[in-house]
Protein backbone atom coordinates (compact mmCIF):
# COMPACT_ATOMS: atom_id res chain seq x y z
CA UNK A 1 0.00 0.00 0.00
CA UNK A 2 0.96 3.67 -0.24
CA UNK A 3 2.71 5.00 2.82
CA UNK A 4 2.40 8.82 2.81
CA UNK A 5 4.56 9.10 5.94
CA UNK A 6 7.66 7.94 4.02
CA UNK A 7 6.93 10.07 0.97
CA UNK A 8 5.69 7.43 -1.45
CA UNK A 9 2.81 9.60 -2.68
CA UNK A 10 3.25 10.92 -6.28
CA UNK A 11 5.76 13.76 -6.41
CA UNK A 12 4.57 15.35 -9.67
CA UNK A 13 1.26 15.91 -11.43
CA UNK A 14 -0.26 13.27 -13.68
CA UNK A 15 0.26 15.15 -16.97
CA UNK A 16 3.91 15.82 -16.06
CA UNK A 17 4.43 12.11 -15.28
CA UNK A 18 2.90 11.15 -18.65
CA UNK A 19 5.18 13.64 -20.43
CA UNK A 20 8.20 12.19 -18.60
CA UNK A 21 7.23 8.61 -19.52
CA UNK A 22 6.73 9.66 -23.14
CA UNK A 23 10.14 11.33 -23.27
CA UNK A 24 11.80 8.20 -21.87
CA UNK A 25 10.08 6.04 -24.52
CA UNK A 26 11.06 8.45 -27.33
CA UNK A 27 14.68 8.51 -26.17
CA UNK A 28 14.86 4.72 -25.98
CA UNK A 29 13.33 4.41 -29.46
CA UNK A 30 15.87 6.83 -30.95
CA UNK A 31 18.78 5.04 -29.29
CA UNK A 32 17.53 1.64 -30.46
CA UNK A 33 16.77 2.66 -34.06
CA UNK A 34 19.57 5.16 -34.54
CA UNK A 35 19.30 8.19 -36.79
CA UNK A 36 16.17 8.60 -38.90
CA UNK A 37 16.72 7.86 -42.63
CA UNK A 38 17.14 10.74 -45.05
CA UNK A 39 13.86 12.10 -46.48
CA UNK A 40 12.77 10.71 -49.85
CA UNK A 41 11.17 12.84 -52.58
CA UNK A 42 8.41 10.96 -54.34
CA UNK A 43 8.32 10.69 -58.14
CA UNK A 44 4.61 9.89 -58.34
CA UNK A 45 1.53 11.34 -56.65
CA UNK A 46 -0.59 8.17 -56.50
CA UNK A 47 -1.66 7.11 -53.01
CA UNK A 48 -1.69 3.54 -51.74
CA UNK A 49 -5.51 3.48 -52.00
CA UNK A 50 -5.37 4.41 -55.70
CA UNK A 51 -2.65 1.84 -56.39
CA UNK A 52 -4.58 -0.87 -54.55
CA UNK A 53 -7.77 -0.05 -56.47
CA UNK A 54 -5.89 -0.24 -59.78
CA UNK A 55 -4.27 -3.55 -58.85
CA UNK A 56 -7.65 -4.99 -57.91
CA UNK A 57 -9.13 -3.72 -61.17
CA UNK A 58 -6.37 -5.36 -63.23
CA UNK A 59 -6.00 -8.57 -61.21
CA UNK A 60 -9.48 -9.04 -59.76
CA UNK A 61 -10.42 -11.77 -62.22
CA UNK A 62 -6.94 -13.00 -63.05
CA UNK A 63 -7.25 -16.07 -60.85
CA UNK A 64 -10.26 -17.31 -62.85
CA UNK A 65 -8.42 -17.05 -66.15
CA UNK A 66 -5.42 -19.21 -65.40
CA UNK A 67 -4.96 -22.89 -64.78
CA UNK A 68 -4.16 -24.21 -61.34
CA UNK A 69 -0.48 -25.04 -60.93
CA UNK A 70 1.47 -26.48 -58.01
CA UNK A 71 4.41 -24.77 -56.34
CA UNK A 72 6.78 -27.00 -58.34
CA UNK A 73 5.42 -25.97 -61.74
CA UNK A 74 6.65 -22.85 -63.56
CA UNK A 75 4.49 -19.79 -63.06
CA UNK A 76 2.75 -18.19 -66.03
CA UNK A 77 3.03 -14.48 -66.75
CA UNK A 78 -0.22 -13.55 -65.01
CA UNK A 79 0.73 -15.47 -61.86
CA UNK A 80 4.18 -13.87 -61.75
CA UNK A 81 2.88 -10.33 -62.22
CA UNK A 82 0.16 -10.82 -59.61
CA UNK A 83 2.66 -12.23 -57.12
CA UNK A 84 5.04 -9.28 -57.63
CA UNK A 85 2.30 -6.66 -57.27
CA UNK A 86 0.61 -8.33 -54.29
CA UNK A 87 3.96 -8.80 -52.57
CA UNK A 88 4.73 -5.09 -52.86
CA UNK A 89 1.22 -4.08 -51.79
CA UNK A 90 1.09 -6.29 -48.68
CA UNK A 91 4.66 -5.40 -47.69
CA UNK A 92 3.55 -1.76 -47.63
CA UNK A 93 0.33 -2.50 -45.71
CA UNK A 94 2.15 -4.73 -43.20
CA UNK A 95 4.46 -1.88 -42.18
CA UNK A 96 1.45 0.44 -41.99
CA UNK A 97 -0.13 -1.89 -39.42
CA UNK A 98 -3.08 -3.13 -41.53
CA UNK A 99 -2.69 -6.76 -40.55
CA UNK A 100 -4.23 -9.56 -42.63
CA UNK A 101 -2.32 -12.71 -41.74
CA UNK A 102 -4.04 -14.86 -44.37
CA UNK A 103 -2.79 -12.46 -47.07
CA UNK A 104 0.68 -12.36 -45.47
CA UNK A 105 0.83 -16.16 -45.54
CA UNK A 106 -0.20 -16.25 -49.20
CA UNK A 107 1.90 -13.43 -50.65
CA UNK A 108 4.82 -12.73 -48.28
CA UNK A 109 5.95 -16.11 -46.88
CA UNK A 110 8.53 -18.04 -48.90
CA UNK A 111 11.25 -19.26 -46.54
CA UNK A 112 11.30 -20.68 -42.98
CA UNK A 113 12.74 -17.34 -41.86
CA UNK A 114 9.69 -15.56 -43.30
CA UNK A 115 7.40 -17.99 -41.49
CA UNK A 116 9.20 -17.43 -38.18
CA UNK A 117 8.92 -13.64 -38.53
CA UNK A 118 5.22 -13.91 -39.41
CA UNK A 119 4.58 -16.10 -36.35
CA UNK A 120 6.42 -13.61 -34.15
CA UNK A 121 4.43 -10.70 -35.60
CA UNK A 122 1.14 -12.55 -35.03
CA UNK A 123 2.13 -13.21 -31.41
CA UNK A 124 3.09 -9.57 -30.84
CA UNK A 125 -0.20 -8.34 -32.32
CA UNK A 126 -2.22 -10.81 -30.20
CA UNK A 127 -0.40 -9.79 -27.02
CA UNK A 128 -0.91 -6.10 -27.76
CA UNK A 129 -4.64 -6.64 -28.37
CA UNK A 130 -4.99 -8.62 -25.12
CA UNK A 131 -3.10 -5.95 -23.16
CA UNK A 132 -5.26 -3.14 -24.59
CA UNK A 133 -8.41 -5.12 -23.76
CA UNK A 134 -7.13 -5.68 -20.22
CA UNK A 135 -6.43 -1.95 -19.77
CA UNK A 136 -9.87 -1.04 -21.11
CA UNK A 137 -11.58 -3.51 -18.79
CA UNK A 138 -9.62 -2.26 -15.78
CA UNK A 139 -10.43 1.34 -16.63
CA UNK A 140 -14.12 0.49 -16.92
CA UNK A 141 -14.05 -1.30 -13.56
CA UNK A 142 -12.07 1.49 -11.92
CA UNK A 143 -9.11 -0.77 -11.10
CA UNK A 144 -5.35 -0.20 -11.15
CA UNK A 145 -3.82 1.14 -14.34
CA UNK A 146 -0.79 -1.19 -14.22
CA UNK A 147 -0.13 -4.73 -13.09
CA UNK A 148 1.57 -4.96 -9.70
CA UNK A 149 2.67 -8.10 -7.87
CA UNK A 150 0.85 -9.08 -4.70
CA UNK A 151 3.45 -9.19 -1.94
CA UNK A 152 3.03 -10.43 1.67
CA UNK A 153 5.27 -7.82 3.31
CA UNK A 154 5.07 -9.42 6.77
CA UNK A 155 6.46 -12.62 5.34
CA UNK A 156 9.08 -10.70 3.34
CA UNK A 157 10.28 -8.83 6.46
CA UNK A 158 10.44 -11.98 8.56
CA UNK A 159 12.43 -13.89 5.90
CA UNK A 160 14.92 -11.09 5.20
CA UNK A 161 18.16 -10.69 7.11
CA UNK A 162 18.59 -7.08 6.02
CA UNK A 163 15.25 -5.27 6.35
CA UNK A 164 16.55 -2.24 4.43
CA UNK A 165 16.47 -4.24 1.17
CA UNK A 166 12.80 -5.13 1.68
CA UNK A 167 12.02 -1.54 2.70
CA UNK A 168 13.62 -0.23 -0.51
CA UNK A 169 11.72 -2.80 -2.55
CA UNK A 170 8.46 -1.79 -0.88
CA UNK A 171 9.19 1.89 -1.41
CA UNK A 172 9.76 1.36 -5.15
CA UNK A 173 6.60 -0.70 -5.53
CA UNK A 174 4.65 2.00 -3.70
CA UNK A 175 6.03 4.69 -6.01
CA UNK A 176 5.12 2.61 -9.06
CA UNK A 177 1.57 2.03 -7.85
CA UNK A 178 1.14 5.69 -6.84
CA UNK A 179 2.46 7.25 -10.07
CA UNK A 180 0.99 6.59 -13.50
CA UNK A 181 2.88 4.57 -16.13
CA UNK A 182 0.83 5.94 -19.03
CA UNK A 183 2.47 7.69 -21.97
CA UNK A 184 1.39 9.59 -25.06
CA UNK A 185 1.14 6.78 -27.60
CA UNK A 186 0.40 9.23 -30.45
CA UNK A 187 3.86 10.83 -30.15
CA UNK A 188 5.58 7.44 -30.14
CA UNK A 189 3.52 6.36 -33.15
CA UNK A 190 4.44 9.60 -34.94
CA UNK A 191 8.13 8.94 -34.27
CA UNK A 192 7.86 5.40 -35.66
CA UNK A 193 6.16 6.76 -38.78
CA UNK A 194 9.07 9.18 -39.28
CA UNK A 195 11.43 6.21 -39.42
CA UNK A 196 9.13 4.39 -41.86
CA UNK A 197 8.12 7.32 -44.10
CA UNK A 198 11.14 7.32 -46.43
CA UNK A 199 11.05 3.53 -46.85
CA UNK A 200 7.30 3.49 -47.44
CA UNK A 201 7.42 6.34 -49.98
CA UNK A 202 10.19 4.62 -51.90
CA UNK A 203 8.28 1.33 -51.80
CA UNK A 204 5.13 3.04 -53.08
CA UNK A 205 7.02 4.63 -55.99
CA UNK A 206 8.51 1.23 -56.87
CA UNK A 207 5.03 -0.29 -56.80
CA UNK A 208 3.69 2.42 -59.15
CA UNK A 209 6.64 1.89 -61.55
CA UNK A 210 6.08 -1.88 -61.47
CA UNK A 211 2.37 -1.44 -62.17
CA UNK A 212 3.03 0.88 -65.12
CA UNK A 213 5.55 -1.62 -66.49
CA UNK A 214 3.12 -4.53 -66.14
CA UNK A 215 0.03 -2.77 -67.51
CA UNK A 216 0.54 -3.48 -71.25
CA UNK A 217 1.64 -7.05 -70.54
CA UNK A 218 -1.30 -7.61 -68.20
CA UNK A 219 -3.76 -6.21 -70.73
CA UNK A 220 -2.36 -8.33 -73.56
CA UNK A 221 -2.24 -11.46 -71.41
CA UNK A 222 -5.81 -10.98 -70.23
CA UNK A 223 -7.03 -10.42 -73.82
CA UNK A 224 -5.11 -13.47 -75.05
CA UNK A 225 -6.53 -15.73 -72.38
CA UNK A 226 -10.09 -14.54 -73.02
CA UNK A 227 -9.65 -15.01 -76.77
CA UNK A 228 -8.21 -18.48 -76.23
CA UNK A 229 -11.24 -19.40 -74.12
CA UNK A 230 -13.59 -18.05 -76.82
CA UNK A 231 -11.69 -19.96 -79.53
CA UNK A 232 -11.80 -23.22 -77.57
CA UNK A 233 -15.53 -22.73 -77.03
CA UNK A 234 -15.98 -22.42 -80.79
CA UNK A 235 -17.06 -18.77 -80.66
CA UNK A 236 -14.02 -17.36 -82.51
CA UNK A 237 -12.78 -18.35 -85.96
CA UNK A 238 -9.22 -19.54 -86.45
CA UNK A 239 -8.18 -16.62 -88.68
CA UNK A 240 -9.60 -14.01 -86.34
CA UNK A 241 -7.90 -15.86 -83.48
CA UNK A 242 -4.57 -15.78 -85.37
CA UNK A 243 -4.98 -12.05 -86.04
CA UNK A 244 -5.29 -11.44 -82.31
CA UNK A 245 -2.64 -13.94 -81.23
CA UNK A 246 0.85 -13.14 -82.60
CA UNK A 247 2.47 -16.14 -80.93
CA UNK A 248 0.06 -18.59 -82.54
CA UNK A 249 0.31 -16.74 -85.87
CA UNK A 250 4.11 -16.91 -85.88
CA UNK A 251 4.06 -20.60 -85.09
CA UNK A 252 1.49 -21.26 -87.83
CA UNK A 253 3.58 -19.33 -90.39
CA UNK A 254 6.67 -21.34 -89.45
CA UNK A 255 4.75 -24.59 -89.85
CA UNK A 256 3.56 -23.46 -93.27
CA UNK A 257 7.13 -22.55 -94.29
CA UNK A 258 8.24 -25.99 -93.13
CA UNK A 259 5.75 -27.79 -95.29
CA UNK A 260 3.20 -28.23 -92.49
CA UNK A 261 5.74 -30.14 -90.40
CA UNK A 262 6.66 -29.40 -86.78
CA UNK A 263 9.04 -26.47 -86.94
CA UNK A 264 11.04 -27.29 -83.83
CA UNK A 265 13.58 -30.05 -83.49
CA UNK A 266 14.98 -31.85 -80.48
CA UNK A 267 17.83 -29.39 -79.93
CA UNK A 268 15.46 -26.46 -80.47
CA UNK A 269 13.17 -27.73 -77.72
CA UNK A 270 16.18 -28.24 -75.43
CA UNK A 271 17.24 -24.65 -76.07
CA UNK A 272 13.78 -23.30 -75.30
CA UNK A 273 13.41 -25.40 -72.13
CA UNK A 274 15.62 -22.91 -70.26
CA UNK A 275 13.46 -19.98 -71.35
CA UNK A 276 10.71 -20.25 -68.75
CA UNK A 277 9.55 -18.60 -65.54
CA UNK A 278 10.56 -19.96 -62.17
CA UNK A 279 8.27 -21.96 -59.94
CA UNK A 280 7.34 -20.69 -56.47
CA UNK A 281 9.65 -23.24 -54.82
CA UNK A 282 12.56 -22.07 -56.99
CA UNK A 283 11.84 -18.47 -55.97
CA UNK A 284 11.83 -19.61 -52.33
CA UNK A 285 15.26 -21.22 -52.77
CA UNK A 286 16.66 -18.03 -54.32
CA UNK A 287 15.19 -15.89 -51.51
CA UNK A 288 16.48 -18.23 -48.80
CA UNK A 289 19.99 -18.06 -50.27
CA UNK A 290 19.81 -14.25 -50.40
CA UNK A 291 18.53 -14.06 -46.80
CA UNK A 292 21.33 -16.35 -45.58
CA UNK A 293 23.96 -14.22 -47.32
CA UNK A 294 22.47 -11.06 -45.82
CA UNK A 295 22.37 -12.63 -42.34
CA UNK A 296 26.01 -13.78 -42.64
CA UNK A 297 27.06 -10.29 -43.75
CA UNK A 298 25.13 -8.70 -40.88
CA UNK A 299 26.69 -11.11 -38.37
CA UNK A 300 30.17 -10.30 -39.63
CA UNK A 301 29.49 -6.56 -39.43
CA UNK A 302 28.06 -6.80 -35.91
CA UNK A 303 30.98 -8.93 -34.74
CA UNK A 304 33.41 -6.33 -36.06
CA UNK A 305 31.47 -3.52 -34.40
CA UNK A 306 31.38 -5.34 -31.06
CA UNK A 307 35.07 -6.12 -31.27
CA UNK A 308 35.94 -2.53 -31.97
CA UNK A 309 33.60 -0.96 -29.42
CA UNK A 310 35.60 -1.86 -26.32
CA UNK A 311 33.20 -4.44 -24.89
CA UNK A 312 35.98 -6.84 -23.88
CA UNK A 313 35.81 -5.58 -20.29
CA UNK A 314 32.06 -6.16 -20.19
CA UNK A 315 32.41 -9.70 -21.57
CA UNK A 316 35.14 -10.45 -19.05
CA UNK A 317 33.01 -9.16 -16.17
CA UNK A 318 30.05 -11.22 -17.39
CA UNK A 319 32.16 -14.37 -17.44
CA UNK A 320 33.38 -13.67 -13.90
CA UNK A 321 29.78 -13.19 -12.68
CA UNK A 322 28.69 -16.46 -14.30
CA UNK A 323 31.64 -18.31 -12.78
CA UNK A 324 30.82 -16.85 -9.34
CA UNK A 325 27.19 -17.95 -9.66
CA UNK A 326 28.32 -21.45 -10.62
CA UNK A 327 30.58 -21.64 -7.52
CA UNK A 328 27.73 -20.45 -5.27
CA UNK A 329 25.37 -23.05 -6.69
CA UNK A 330 27.99 -25.75 -6.26
CA UNK A 331 28.54 -24.72 -2.63
CA UNK A 332 24.80 -24.76 -1.93
CA UNK A 333 24.57 -28.27 -3.35
CA UNK A 334 27.50 -29.55 -1.26
CA UNK A 335 26.13 -28.26 2.09
CA UNK A 336 23.21 -30.75 2.34
CA UNK A 337 25.55 -33.62 1.51
CA UNK A 338 27.90 -32.66 4.39
CA UNK A 339 24.96 -32.35 6.80
CA UNK A 340 23.67 -35.79 5.79
CA UNK A 341 27.12 -37.28 6.33
CA UNK A 342 27.33 -35.73 9.86
CA UNK A 343 23.85 -37.04 10.73
CA UNK A 344 24.82 -40.56 9.67
CA UNK A 345 28.05 -40.39 11.76
CA UNK A 346 26.07 -39.50 14.90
Amino acid sequence: GINAEYGTAPKIARDQQIAKNTQVAVTLTKRFKGEAPAPYTRKHTASIEQVEKEIEMLLGGAEKMRKNVTDDQPMDKLTLMERCLRHGLWSYKKDEGAHDFAAYQKWLVYTPNDQARLTQLRREVDLKEKYNALKARRAAEGGAAISMPTVDWTKEYSAAIDREIVAEKRYRYDVLSANTRERDESKIEELNKQYLKATQDKRLDSLVDLLERFKPVLAREAIMQRLTIKHLEGQLGIWRYLDWCPEVRDRAELEVDNGALQWWMQWEEKRLMQVRLRSKNEVAEVMEKAQNELAAKSTTTNAGAVKGSGNEARDKLLKEVLALQARINQRDEEKPKEEDAKAKAH
